[in-house]
């Protein structure tokens, strides 16, 4: 794997971090929205009656409140299954990005560390790393060449010493 395939993994981790936990804000929300609803009485006044079969709420209400609890019950069981399956695969990305980011942290030259940093992992463009660092466009694309060549070296290194 190049240099420049190696930092672009740092994005599809994120990426796939960031689906895992919207999956999971989703079922939250779900899971919020059906402890919130209430069953308002179909007479006039709005209060409720008895539960006689004829009134008009008394076996709606009861039938609307199981259902809301039978489908609560079954998604808070979808979210812990969901959360204990992507456990380990978020452990497993969370391990990845760490050692990409170790590696970027053994660049010693502080430009070269910054732009790997403000592209890769920031995801700035390069007009806008130039004007950080302040150096021109063109002499910005030729450090980040630079920089990849020393990624290079270290992901060589690393690979030479397994």
């Amino acid at each position: 794997m190049d240099a420049k395939e190696y930092l672009m993994q740092i994005k599809t981790i994120q990426a796939k971090l960031d689906v895992i936990d919207a999956n999971i804000r989703k079922l939250k929300r779900e899971i919020e929205k059906l402890t919130e609803v209430t069953v308002r009485s179909a007479w006039p006044d709005g209060q409720p009656r008895g539960t006689k079969t004829t009134d008009p709420t008394g076996t709606t209400a009861s039938r609307l409140a199981d259902q809301n609890l039978e489908r609560c019950r079954e998604l808070h069981k979808q979210l812990l299954e969901y959360e204990y399956e992507q456990l380990q695969e978020k452990s497993r990305l969370w391990s990845k990005r760490l050692e990409v980011y170790g590696l970027i942290g053994e660049i010693k030259d502080a430009v070269l560390y910054t732009i790997i940093v403000k592209r890769y992992i920031d995801g700035d463009k390069f007009e806008q790393i130039a004007v950080d660092i302040n150096y021109t466009w063109r002499h910005t694309i030729n450090l980040h060449g630079k920089a990849l060549q020393e990624v290079q070296k270290l992901l060589n290194g690393r690979n030479d010493d397994e």
